[in-house]
C-alpha cells in the first residue's frame, strides 16, 4: 500500500485497446454446485464511445445448479465472440475466470469457446491497477478503488449477506412482484459493478503517465 496521500505512478497502464466486454458475476465462484452456483452472468460491450448497456443473465429458481443460465450465457458469449473477436473481457479478479472453467467443467461448452475466452480475459486488479499504481487505500476492492476514481454506486450492496444471500430470499419467496423487484436489486449492483471497472479503466488511462517514471 500506499502510505502517501495520493496514487503512485509506477509505469504506464498496459491496457488493451477497445473494444472490451466489462464481465462481472453473481454467486459462488465455485459453480456447478446446487445451491452454490452463479445466480447472474453479467456483462457489456463497450466500443468506447457512449455508455455501455449492462445486461444480466439470471438463473432459473427451478435450476439451482444454474445450468440453463450457463448455457444462455455461453450463447451469449459466442455470439460476442465472433462479433468482436479482439475485444478483450475485463473483471476485476479472478472469480470470473474460475467460474467459467468450473461451469465449462461442469456442464460442458462449445468446442473452443473455452480457449477463445481464456485468449480474451484480462484481470484488471492484477495485471492493471497493481501493475501501474500504488493507492493509499486500506484494500484494493473494486469499490475502494473505483471509489478514488470518484466512482459512486447507486445503491448499498444488497444484504448482509450480498446477493447471494438475497437471490436466495428471492428463490424460496411464493411473492412473484418480491421475486422480480428481488432479481431487480441484484442486476442493478451488478451492473453498477460493471460501470465501475469501466471507471477504474478510464481513471488509470487519464491520470497514468505515458511515459515510464524514473
Amino acid at each position: 500500500m500506499n502510505a502517501t496521500p495520493g496514487p503512485l505512478w509506477l509505469a504506464p497502464p498496459q491496457l488493451p485497446p477497445w473494444p472490451v466486454v466489462w464481465f462481472g458475476l453473481e454467486g459462488c465462484p465455485e459453480g456447478g454446485q446446487a445451491g452454490r452456483a452463479i445466480h447472474l452472468w453479467g456483462l457489456a460491450v463497450d466500443n468506447g464511445n457512449g455508455e455501455p448497456v449492462p445486461e444480466a443473465i439470471t438463473a432459473d429458481f427451478d435450476d439451482p445448479g444454474g445450468r440453463r443460465a450457463w448455457e444462455r450465457f455461453v450463447a451469449r458469449a459466442g455470439e460476442i465472440l465472433e462479433r468482436c473477436p479482439d475485444a478483450r473481457w475485463v473483471h476485476y479478479s479472478p472469480d470470473e475466470r474460475t467460474s467459467v472453467r468450473a461451469c465449462a467443467a461442469a456442464y460442458g461448452a462449445p468446442a473452443g469457446l473455452l480457449e477463445r475466452m481464456e485468449e480474451a480475459f484480462f484481470e484488471l486488479l492484477s495485471r492493471g491497477v497493481r501493475r501501474a499504481v500504488r493507492l493509499p487505500l486500506d484494500s484494493c476492492s473494486i469499490r475502494q478503488v473505483a471509489g478514488l476514481a470518484s466512482f459512486r454506486w447507486r445503491s448499498p450492496r444488497p444484504g448482509p449477506a450480498g446477493t447471494i444471500g438475497q437471490y436466495q430470499k428471492a428463490r424460496t419467496s411464493a411473492d412473484p412482484v418480491e421475486r422480480a423487484r428481488i432479481l431487480r436489486v441484484i442486476a442493478d449492483s451488478n451492473a453498477d459493478d460493471l460501470l465501475a471497472l469501466r471507471a477504474v479503466w478510464r481513471w488509470m488511462l487519464e491520470q497514468g503517465p505515458r511515459e515510464y517514471c524514473g
